[in-house]
């Protein structure tokens, strides 16, 4: 009975302990929610269609697309110069790549602003449009976002 005794009474210590918090509360949760439990409101994200983004570093470049031609407001605060614009697509139907074409494609300065004409072929499609990829020079800087 002694030998139960000196092991019980150390393992109900320990389980008394392991409910302390060390500030006087108790480990153990009462089900009540504090306000930072409580639930939130999911709103889903709102998209324009033919509308898309880029922007990292100091690059900030907008793309509208209506049908399969638009425009591309380019913000170059990256403190490098930027080589001529160039985009495709990856065709969100087939993952077929096709080339669109940037109208009077020029090199941008750091610190400058440009606008340009984009082209893309009729089967092009707001429907058909899957990832929009950004170049400039012969880098790729990857896909835009949808705004």
């Amino acid at each position: 009975m002694r030998t139960l005794r000196r092991f019980v009474a150390p393992v109900g210590l320990l389980l008394l302990l392991a409910g302390c918090t060390g500030d006087g509360s108790s480990a153990v949760s009462t089900g009540t929610p504090t306000s930072s439990q409580t639930a939130t409101q999911t709103v889903p994200p709102s998209f324009t269609p033919g509308a898309f983004r880029y922007q990292n570093a100091g690059l900030d470049v907008n793309l509208n697309l209506q049908a399969n031609t638009g425009t591309m407001e380019v913000d170059n605060q990256s403190g490098y110069a930027l080589g001529k614009p160039d985009v495709y697509v990856l065709d969100g139907l087939t993952g077929k790549h096709i080339d669109g074409k940037v109208v009077d494609a020029q090199p941008i300065d750091d610190g400058a602003t440009a606008s340009f004409q984009v082209q893309f072929p009729p089967e092009v499609t707001p429907k058909s449009l899957g990832l929009v990829i950004l170049l400039f020079g012969s880098d790729n800087y990857g896909a835009f976002a949808p705004a």
